[in-house]
């Protein structure tokens, strides 16, 4: 638990010196430290994941199928088709060192090299968006879902093929995601979704066809189910309305902010979106929590908006003392929703390093 915490602290701390800071660039933008602060940040989360040992929770069964992966041959990876490129990649992985710190070493650090450049590329305050990472449920997610993980990862590289409208570029990353997971199909509509303007005429047909899928959820998701290879039915988890709360927040910034965001960057739109996205596949989370995995591909949008709207400069100063205190309770809430996570998901609790 102590590691988890240590680094919570050091990135929490990072972000509150934020507040004091009083550089904007000419755009009104508030600047923080960039790239070596967000490096160091990076590096931090991957010590914390390549330094834990393999023997608990979702890890120990990716370390049992690296070590099951001398059995076989690439071709037996290649004729099973499914998912065949994380298969082929972890086999490849056990041909040159059969040791699972090795393993998590290159899985961990292609995760983490999208994350920092995504993150570079895209967020205003890095120190803002590194530490909605690690507390968004995103991080956690990495110890448990890895080839999932490893698929959203590439398809962080799919956003400026989003913002330039190459679609060849991004149906081959896309492509490429999902012969990790399947999953990545459900980034796809991210293309279109990206740039869809804030009008009645089209989000209303959206709306429309999002309640269609509702009412025709369970025969739906009995299909996708099935195609996903979950041999689990609709369960009622009677939990995430807490995220949704949180997820709604951002989501009433962004609109409250949207002309100011969209004035200094119109690819805050493509982020507005995507945040909305999240929140209409988080509403069927409620009712099954297969709805979580396509839900997460999105959430990295959602770090980057709220980031934005943190790094936004108020016009006077009452204003700038409201944004200092949405900026603090941002970041006590997504420490004490890390914290609930963490005493609760059995993928974080118990750490046990690689030195036990």
């Amino acid at each position: 638990m102590l590691p988890y915490i240590s680094v919570l602290v050091i990135l929490g701390v990072l972000a509150l010196l934020t507040i004091s800071e009083t550089k904007y660039s000419e755009d009104g933008i508030l600047m923080g430290k960039k790239s070596p602060v967000l490096l160091i940040s990076c590096l931090l989360i991957y010590l914390l994941m390549i330094l834990k040992s393999p023997v608990t929770g979702d890890y120990s069964r990716y370390a049992d199928n690296f070590f099951n992966s001398t059995k076989y041959s690439f071709r037996f990876y290649l004729e099973r088709k499914k998912e065949a490129g994380f298969y082929m990649f972890t086999k490849l992985l056990s041909e040159i060192n059969l040791s699972t710190f090795f393993y998590f070493l290159v899985t961990s650090s292609i995760i983490c090299i999208c994350l920092f450049f995504f993150l570079k590329r895209y967020a205003y305050n890095k120190k803002y968006a590194i530490y909605f990472y690690y507390t968004i449920g995103l991080f956690a997610f990495s110890l448990a879902g890895l080839r999932q993980t490893l698929a959203m990862s590439l398809c962080l590289l799919a956003y400026e093929p989003i913002r330039k409208r190459k679609p060849l570029q991004f149906l081959l990353i896309v492509g490429a995601a999902f012969l990790f997971h399947k999953s990545a199909v459900f980034f796809l509509p991210a293309y279109f979704l990206g740039r869809i303007p804030w009008k009645a005429k089209y989000h209303i047909p959206i709306l429309l066809g999002y309640g269609l899928t509702g009412i025709l959820f369970d025969r739906l998701y009995s299909m996708v189910a099935a195609w996903m290879d979950y041999d689990y039915g609709i369960e009622s988890t009677g939990n995430g309305s807490i995220f949704l709360i949180i997820l709604l927040i951002i989501g009433f910034l962004g609109v409250i902010y949207r002309k100011e965001l969209t004035e200094l960057d119109k690819d805050s739109l493509l982020f507005l979106n995507m945040h909305f996205a999240a929140i209409l596949l988080w509403l069927f989370r409620l009712f099954t929590r297969t709805a979580e995995r396509p839900a997460f591909y999105y959430l990295y949008a959602s770090i980057i908006l709220l980031d934005r709207i943190l790094s936004l400069k108020a016009k006077d100063n009452d204003k700038e003392i409201t944004r200092k205190c949405i900026l603090l309770f941002s970041l006590a809430l997504f420490g004490v929703f890390f914290i609930y996570r963490m005493l609760r998901d059995n993928n974080l609790i118990p750490y046990v390093s690689v030195f036990h």
